[in-house]
C-alpha cells in the first residue's frame, strides 16, 4: 500500500493571544529596530500516512488533527501534501 507524506500546520486562532509571538515581535521591533507586525508562532507536523489512495490519506490525516493534534477551541490548522 503506498505512503504519502503530510505536513499539518497549526496556529493560534485570530482572536487568541500568543505570548511568545507577542514577545519575539517586540524585541525584533524594539530591539533590532525591524518593522515586523503580526508575528504569531505555530507549530508543524509532518507525517507519513499509508491508504490505499490520496484522498483516503487526506481523510486519516484530518482524522488525527480533529482526534489529537488540533484543540479547535484555540487553534486552527492546515493539511499539506509533500
Amino acid at each position: 500500500m503506498p505512503r504519502y507524506r503530510f505536513a499539518v500546520d497549526i496556529q493560534f486562532k485570530d482572536n487568541v493571544r500568543d505570548p511568545r509571538g507577542e514577545t519575539i515581535e517586540r524585541v525584533l521591533r524594539e530591539e533590532k529596530r525591524l518593522p515586523i507586525h503580526n508575528l504569531r508562532l505555530g507549530k508543524s507536523i509532518h507525517l507519513e500516512v499509508e491508504a490505499s489512495n490520496v484522498e483516503k490519506a487526506f481523510h486519516i490525516v484530518r482524522r488525527a488533527c480533529e482526534d489529537l493534534l488540533v484543540n479547535p477551541i484555540v487553534e486552527e490548522y492546515e493539511v499539506r501534501k509533500l
